[in-house]
């Protein structure tokens, strides 16, 4: 018998992503059991925080512009 179609079918995306970011985010997913990161890991955990974006109303992109914008303030403190 056939495997049912999902209700909500996945989609890929190549995103690029600053390597310090993807060094910490490995180490966090990383699995002692199997030795590596687990198939679909990341795809899991940037849903979640696409999915707590979305349900905060925006809130989180708000925090990271303003955090951006202190970032720009603090190496270009004359702008």
């Amino acid at each position: 018998m056939a495997r049912p179609r999902k209700a909500v079918r996945p989609i890929e995306k190549n995103i690029s992503i600053p390597e310090d970011l993807v060094c910490k985010v490995d180490l966090r997913l990383f699995s002692e059991l199997e030795g590596r990161v687990p198939h679909g890991a990341w795809s899991r955990y940037v849903s979640g925080l696409i999915r707590a974006d979305l349900s905060e109303g925006g809130q989180l992109r708000a925090e990271l512009q303003e955090m951006q914008q202190e970032i720009h303030r603090l190496k270009f403190p004359l702008d």
